[in-house]
């Protein structure tokens, strides 16, 4: 990426840009696919908006230090962009106790009993698979991100967030002015949540023990430096504590309730390591279970389609771009590029667990990546571990509708419409000489099972992934 150089693309008519907005709408993945087939991995959305989709050039957007690109947030977040340039990532560094990879891990036990207790009152019962994660996510991490406000903004967050699912104008791509009916639904749940957060930044303030903050207070520490932008960045956060944990999650029941062989390898590995030493450690007692999460996030990838804002000028990809313009990117036709993958078209968990590498470099970005990269990537990767796992130590899923083809994409990509019972499984006998009272035999702390394998004792179902690619670098993994 270069700052100077760099030539424009050719501007688009009227006329071209009324039919590309129109295409899009209609059918945002076909029109995405298209427009990359006729022009490449560079293509006009409009005047304004360049879209981008190799991964070098993704890689370039995500890993800009020098403050040439802010956060495209659109109707997400109810702005038309956040810029928290270094004020921004000077909060992030100060919540590492709050967001960060030994916290997130910490937090195993925890966000488990949270889901057990929700799969709990509504055993038994139809529930709508979506909405009910939302809820389950928001409870996880309401006081992380707020304290005592937490479930206020959360809740509220949830009603703004099913106002996009239930129809945005996808993504930000459109612009929010159109006279789209479902537009006044999303303003006013915005605008509800602004206000509850303008309300605790009003009352809160900042603890002397640094360790004690939630991340409202992080950020209401900084609030000179971030100045108006807080309330957008807190709406920013809340959100997506919520959109993609829980797409992602109802997107894992919609792939066990299809695949029970897959279920069943799942359910070998938490009888073989035992829930609570999976829950103890997350992200390394249990290889199949992250292999799957892995999988989902990049077959469904719920953050389907981003946008940057361009503030400073920037070339990419040999486009120069000037302050005004914006930048958007597909993860979801990154991760199902065969140009990248092998059989990006199939679902297979086990190609995170083949000694090739999955993917060729820059070309799996659930999380984003860079120096913005998501700020609860690893908190996200505890949730979908644990809310599999415990959903599946405890129930069968039934969802007869789970094959139905997916609607289109909005702001989120999610399985709306989804519904599901939960069935209690029996209580495992508990086996000779003890247990841990989850089903299986406890977990080592080096997060390998007893039989002293890295791999489950059965259910490690590996195949090749393929013919190598090209060797990933350290970001790739």
């Amino acid at each position: 990426m270069e700052m100077e150089n760099g030539r424009p693309l050719d501007p688009l008519t009227r006329r071209q840009q009324i039919r590309n907005a129109s295409a899009f709408e209609q059918d945002p993945l076909e029109f995405l696919r298209c427009q990359l087939r006729l022009h490449g991995d560079i293509f006009r959305f409009s005047n304004t908006l360049t879209v981008f989709q190799h991964p070098d050039h993704i890689h370039d957007i995500f890993a800009d230090t020098h403050g040439a690109f802010a956060l495209g947030a659109g109707e997400a977040a109810g702005e038309g962009g956040v810029t928290g340039g270094q004020a921004w990532m000077s909060a992030r560094a100060d919540s590492t106790h709050l967001l960060g990879t030994s916290a997130a891990r910490a937090s195993g036990e925890s966000v488990a009993a949270a889901f057990q207790a929700h799969f709990a009152r509504h055993a038994d019962s139809e529930i709508d698979v979506v909405d009910t994660f939302f809820d389950i996510c928001g409870s996880t991490v309401a006081d992380l991100c707020a304290g005592p406000y937490g479930e206020r903004l959360e809740r509220a967050a949830a009603d703004h967030l099913r106002a996009l699912l239930a129809g945005a104008a996808t993504s930000g791509l459109l612009p929010s002015w159109l006279p789209l009916p479902r537009a006044r639904r999303i303003r006013t749940t915005g605008a509800e949540l602004a206000e509850l957060i303008d309300d605790a930044v009003a009352r809160g303030a900042p603890p002397d023990d640094p360790e004690a903050r939630n991340f409202l207070q992080v950020l209401a520490a900084r609030g000179d430096e971030l100045g108006g932008r807080l309330p957008a960045m807190m709406r920013t956060l809340l959100v997506a504590s919520l959109a993609s944990p829980a797409a992602a999650l109802a997107w894992g029941v919609r792939e066990l309730a299809l695949r029970p062989a897959e279920a069943a390898a799942l359910r070998e590995e938490i009888a073989s390591v035992g829930l609570a030493g999976i829950v103890r450690d997350p992200l390394r007692a249990a290889p199949l279970s992250v292999a799957f999460a892995k999988e989902v996030l990049r077959f469904h990838s719920p953050a389907w389609l981003l946008q940057r804002d361009v503030v400073r000028p920037v070339t990419v990809g040999g486009v120069r771009l000037e302050p005004g313009e914006r930048v958007a990117f597909s993860l979801y036709l990154l991760h199902h590029d065969d140009r990248w993958w092998s059989e990006p078209g199939t679902f297979r968990p086990d190609r995170w667990l083949a000694d090739a590498p999955a993917h060729a470099p820059r070309a799996y970005r659930p999380f984003g990546g860079g120096p913005r990269i998501c700020a609860g990537a690893q908190l996200g990767m505890v949730q979908m571990v644990c809310g599999i796992t415990t959903l599946l130590a405890h129930y069968d899923i039934d969802a007869p509708g789970a094959a139905a083809p997916p609607g289109r994409p909005e702001a989120v990509r999610a399985p709306s419409g989804l519904r599901a019972t939960l069935r209690p499984r029996p209580a495992p006998a508990p086996p000779a000489g003890g247990g841990d009272g989850c089903g299986g035999r406890e977990g080592r702390k080096d997060g390998k099972a007893q039989n002293g394998t890295d791999a489950p004792l059965r259910g490690d179902r590996r195949r090749a992934a393929g013919p190598p690619l090209r060797t990933p670098g350290p970001d790739d993994r």
